[in-house]
């Protein structure tokens, strides 16, 4: 998930340079801890050597002998830094003197990314503005950068690593560089010596969104026609005796099945690898007619996911594919491969993995550290970035929460919102959504815009008379709605698997979101599924095991798109917390009360749990009101019911004591009213959740009394606490025929009359 710090509040210190320091070190970080890999540079000249290598794949005869020419140009330093990083701890050393002045820079290379540098002294941004115009205008989802001169970076995805710093007819006709492999461009956020800048921290933030969303898009064809075509062959100094030796090896090899190896207990999840790899997938899905282009292709993201595959596992994998061609034992032709082609593309991936493949590590260690202290080199990658020395911790600039809304909803974190049924959850949630969606401030307090998607499982119709009314009343209302991102999602949303695995629809889902933000250039906000019971289906919200399969399904969902994930579900018989197994609750971030009075009159707050902020600033209301939205073929009103403004009362939240709804009257009669009210709320709702009808779902006194205390607590009235209060109260309704008694003593239940 894309790390929320690059939208934190950062407290600089008084002096400017020093502001300046800490913010570029907070923007390489943010980078790193995001899977970017970064380095030091000052703008122009890389500060560490091997910049367009990742730090982990350098073997390490390279990282000596770059060590030592390092300090023969004068790097006196004991700790001589190599390669591009991702790993947090090791930036911030890199930050250290004689660095502190640095900017953070991206190798290219490593992170799959070709820029096109429209330079101003070409009159570069003008002449490629121009051609982008001539073909419908910048592609969806490039990140564009101001630079400091006044140029512009267009940042564009290179998967296979296949473009590198030759611009061809792009510079000669249109005044632009291209920076591929062996290149780098300084990092959107970027702050020079001389106050000038790469960009703002929002185009750091979008950058990082959409790199972690996999939504940058590659080269258009008519640029690459420019540049001229990618050449194939990334690396063709294959010796000779290699690859005899190699061809051998599979020459003698029993070669597996590939579906043998690629089954959810063989050696390799493809599905989660086509999951995860829309490009891959597509790919494998749909090859193009060119076999050879489709074997390069689709061996470098195999490799890159299983960097240890072996070389008959490879060819495994292009004997069950259609799009490697076929395999024949004389010289291939058009559309067809021999073992040659294999060992070629095999030798070709090695050295490409995501991650250490055990040799390269990230640092040199100082000479003053002990040997018996430092562990092997593989284990310093692979644990590196697990945690944080106390060192390393002082001074360090704090994650701030990345708000939707201010002080109540938060990207990255897990949500469970309950309340009885009738209190008006889907019309909360989709107002809340639709107001993110549009940067509308939402109760008096402050959005940041993002994209919503409302997953509406239950009644997906009346979610979208729902919205319609809502733009219509906002227009009405002199809003503009022009640049709204709402996305209704219909589902069918099953997030749980009995074997913990993410589901189909949890992948449609991340894949849906992402979309949806490239669609709308914005990062995703807010993810609402209404409602938990229907997503948690065939598993038990009542089982631990289960619920924890669930609330996983949403921290990878988060993980995923970077949004808020809440989950609307039912509470308890008695009406408080969040109905099921305690993990629903003990595995998110915050859990959400919403209730509602005789009145209308509905309350929002803080539930058991908010770990992200102060429960007292969670402390909302709003009212129920019907809207008319037309008239049916009998010529009746069809109507949907919005959360709406309080038309008197202040809305705006008071973060110093919590705002309270006007206490109702309580006489007889409001008892005998309030009674019957929750005693038919609480039978709809188990209808509602078991299928029920509601003539057969009965009612203890108990279970009536507790419901009866939550409503007139939320009403500011006390406590009922003489059981035989409620003994009376049912009897008069039994009286007068709106209940039903039955059994005696403790087997006494209560049922709505037919």
């Amino acid at each position: 998930m894309a790390d929320s710090s690059a939208s934190k509040i950062v407290a600089f210190p008084a002096n400017r340079d020093d502001a300046r320091r800490v913010q570029n070190k907070h923007n390489a970080i943010f980078l790193a801890r995001n899977g970017i890999p970064v380095f030091p540079s000052s703008g122009k000249v890389p500060l560490v050597k091997l910049y367009n290598r990742r730090d982990t794949e350098i073997s390490p005869e390279d990282r000596e002998a770059a060590i030592e020419q390092a300090r023969e140009e004068g790097n006196k330093s004991l700790t001589v830094f190599v390669g591009a990083t991702t790993d947090p701890d090791i930036v911030k050393r890199m930050w250290r003197a004689p660095n502190w002045d640095a900017v953070p820079s991206i190798a290219c290379g490593p992170a799959r990314l070709v820029v096109i540098d429209a330079d101003t002294k070409f009159s570069g941004p003008e002449l490629i503005a121009k051609l982008f115009e001539e073909h419908g205008g910048v592609p969806e989802g490039v990140q564009v950068i101001a630079t400091q001169s006044g140029g512009k970076h267009y940042i564009f995805s290179d998967p296979d690593n296949a473009f590198t710093n030759s611009a061809g007819a792009l510079k000669k006709l249109y005044g632009c560089d291209v920076r591929g492999r062996g290149g780098q461009f300084v990092a959107p956020g970027s702050v020079r010596e001389d106050g000038k800048r790469y960009g703002d921290q929002a185009a750091l933030r979008a950058f990082v969104d959409a790199y972690t969303n996999g939504s940058i898009p590659p080269l258009p064809d008519y640029i690459v026609e420019l540049i001229g075509s990618p050449s194939s062959e990334i690396s063709d100094d294959i010796a000779p005796s290699k690859e005899r030796e190699v061809i051998k090896q599979l020459d003698q090899a029993n070669v597996p099945d590939w579906d043998e190896l690629c089954t959810p207990l063989g050696e390799y999840d493809f599905e989660r690898l086509q999951a995860e790899n829309s490009e891959f997938k597509s790919l494998y899905a749909d090859p193009s007619a060119d076999c050879s282009d489709n074997r390069f292709k689709a061996a470098r993201h195999v490799m890159r996911e299983w960097p240890e595959m072996p070389v008959d596992h490879l060819a495994s994998f292009f004997s069950g594919w259609d799009g490697a061609g076929e395999f024949v034992d004389g010289k291939p032709r058009s559309g067809e491969y021999d073992n040659r082609q294999t060992a070629r593309e095999w030798l070709k991936n090695q050295g490409l993995s995501k991650s250490s493949t055990g040799e390269a590590f990230g640092a040199v260690v100082d000479e003053d550290e002990s040997s018996e202290d430092v562990r092997s080199d593989s284990q310093v990658s692979r644990l590196g970035s697990r945690f944080t020395y106390i060192e390393s911790l002082r001074g360090i600039v704090l994650d701030a929460l990345d708000w939707c809304v201010k002080y109540f909803v938060a990207r990255g974190t897990t949500s469970v919102a309950t309340g009885l049924w009738g209190t008006g959850k889907t019309a909360v949630f989709s107002d809340i959504g639709l107001h993110v969606g549009h940067g509308f401030d939402w109760r008096g307090r402050k959005v940041a815009k993002g994209v919503v998607i409302y997953v509406a499982l239950e009644n997906s119709q009346d979610v979208e008379r729902r919205v319609a009314t809502w733009c219509d009343t906002m227009e009405k209302a002199g809003r503009d709605l022009s640049g709204g991102a709402f996305v209704l999602y219909r589902g069918p949303c099953r997030l749980y698997d009995p074997s913990g695995k993410p589901t189909q629809d949890e992948r449609d889902l991340v894949k849906v979101a992402n979309m949806a933000a490239a669609h709308y250039g914005l990062p995703v906000a807010m993810i609402v599924i209404d409602t938990l019971a229907q997503s948690i289906m065939p598993g038990n919200d009542n089982d631990a095991k289960d619920a924890g399969i669930y609330t996983a399904a949403m921290q990878r969902i988060v993980g995923a798109t970077g949004a808020n994930v809440t989950a609307l579900a039912h509470p308890t018989k008695s009406g408080e917390g969040v109905r099921g197994s305690g993990a629903l609750q003990a595995n998110v971030d915050t859990v959400i009360e919403i209730a509602k009075d005789a009145r209308g009159l509905g309350t929002i707050k803080a539930g058991s749990k908010y770990r992200i902020g102060n429960p007292a600033k969670v402390n909302f209301r709003y009212r129920l009101q019907s809207h008319t939205v037309g008239v049916d073929e009998d010529g009746d009103e069809i109507s949907v019911v919005l959360a709406d403004d309080l038309p008197v009362l202040d809305l705006a939240v008071d973060d110093t004591e919590e705002a309270q709804v006007p206490p109702s009257t309580d006489t007889p009669a409001d008892k005998l009213a309030a009674t019957l009210r929750v005693f038919t709320e609480r039978v709809e709702a188990i209808a509602a959740d078991t299928g029920e009808r509601v003539g057969e779902i009965g009612l203890s006194k108990k279970a009536v009394l507790c419901a009866l205390n939550v409503d007139r607590k939320r009403r500011g009235l006390g406590e009922i606490k003489d059981p035989t209060v409620v003994t009376r109260l049912l009897s008069r309704l039994v009286e007068g025929g709106e209940v039903v008694k039955s059994g005696d003593n403790r087997r006494t239940e209560y049922r709505l009359s037919q």
